[in-house]
């Protein structure tokens, strides 16, 4: 099979700034939450996640994020107005493959940047709301809904994706047809998420993936099979990135009211 040099893929970003982050290693605590437990807990007041922010000698701020419960942490949202309570918030989800790139496992620390604006003061967010891989949470079942909402809407997007990409590969497209098939329904999607603005959770990235691929295989005059191997590629990623979200989806987050108070 013919190998790429490069493919480009872009990941759907919760911040305006791009973070780079990195795992520290941290001292596990004697708590609770480490003891085996067969059913998801809501924790009602203090989680067990730890955040706290610094600034760097670039004068970046930081967002370092210590998950202290038994199971991997896979989302987390902040808010960066602590006057609204569930306004002006930042979503992170190691399954959409936003701002957080994979779950964070017990014990362990991840370093996020905050997004901030130059001469404007540093932002104070605090932790709003957290999903652990077990289905425990922490936070409003307002700010809760939003994580699965999300997935359902980018799973969906995936379908269109792979749906595309089969069609093509079926009909034997040119790269020019895979870019003009995928910009169709980027306007499109973009075009309901401005008509309805409460649906804004719609995710355009695995058509950008597809038209920024293939506008490049159409400017580089790539030959049929470099074509139908590019989007055989696309395919297997989009394949294997659906089925996190499926099996995120099916561990999906109980709503509060069913999931056994932490005391």
């Amino acid at each position: 099979m013919f190998a790429f040099a490069k493919i480009t893929l872009s990941i759907a970003a919760g911040v305006s700034l791009l973070s780079t982050a990195s795992p520290l290693l941290a001292q596990p605590p004697q708590d609770p939450t480490y003891l085996p437990h067969l059913q998801a807990w809501h924790f009602a007041k203090k989680p067990p996640l730890d955040i706290e922010f610094l600034q760097t000698a670039d004068h970046q701020p930081r967002m370092i994020i210590t998950n202290l419960h038994q199971y991997p942490l896979t989302a987390f949202i902040v808010r960066t107005d602590p006057t609204a309570p569930n306004k002006n918030t930042l979503v992170y989800d190691s399954s959409a493959r936003v701002g957080l790139t994979a779950p964070v496992p017990r014990g362990l620390s991840f370093v996020i940047g905050v997004p901030h604006q130059v001469g404007q003061p540093a932002l104070d967010p605090v932790l709003a709301a957290a999903v652990w891989e077990d289905g425990s949470t922490f936070g409003p079942d307002e700010l809760l809904a939003r994580v699965p909402r999300a997935r359902t809407a980018l799973s969906n997007t995936y379908d269109r994706a792979i749906a595309v990409l089969q069609t093509g590969l079926d009909k034997d497209w040119t790269a020019a047809e895979y870019v003009a098939a995928a910009q169709q329904l980027i306007l499109s999607m973009d075009a309901d998420a401005s008509a309805a603005p409460g649906t804004a959770l719609l995710n355009t990235t695995p058509f950008r993936n597809i038209k920024i691929n293939m506008e490049r295989m159409d400017k580089e005059n790539r030959p049929a099979r470099d074509v139908a191997a590019m989007a055989r590629t696309l395919l297997s990623l989009f394949t294997q990135d659906l089925e996190v979200l499926r099996q995120a989806l099916g561990e999906s987050t109980p709503p509060t009211g069913q999931a056994k108070k932490n005391p």
